[in-house]
C-alpha cells in the first residue's frame, strides 16, 4: 500500500471517528497533523534503513568484490600453471 492510499484511509477514518460539532478549522488541523506524522514517519524510516544498508552492505560489499576478484585471478594462475604442465 502505498503513502498517498494509506493517507487518505487514515483521513477518511478520521473525518468518521471526529465529532460531527468540532469546528471544520479543528478537523482539518487535526488532519493535518496525522499527515504530517506520516509523512515524517516514513521519511525517517526511509532515511533510517538507508543508513543501514550503506552501514552493514558499504564496506563489506568492497570487501566482497576484492576476495572474488583474487580467487579468479589464483583461479587463472591456477589453469595456467596445469596448461603449463600438460
Amino acid at each position: 500500500m502505498n503513502l498517498e492510499k494509506l493517507s487518505n484511509r487514515v483521513t477518511q477514518e478520521l473525518e468518521a471517528a471526529l465529532a460531527a460539532d468540532l469546528p471544520e478549522a479543528e478537523r482539518e488541523e487535526i488532519l493535518d497533523i496525522v499527515r504530517r506524522a506520516m509523512l515524517d514517519s516514513a521519511q525517517r524510516t526511509h532515511r533510517e534503513m538507508k543508513e543501514t544498508a550503506v552501514i552493514c552492505c558499504g564496506p563489506e560489499a568492497d570487501l566482497a568484490h576484492k576476495i572474488q576478484e583474487q580467487m579468479e585471478q589464483k583461479r587463472s594462475m591456477l589453469v595456467a600453471n596445469l596448461m603449463a604442465m600438460r
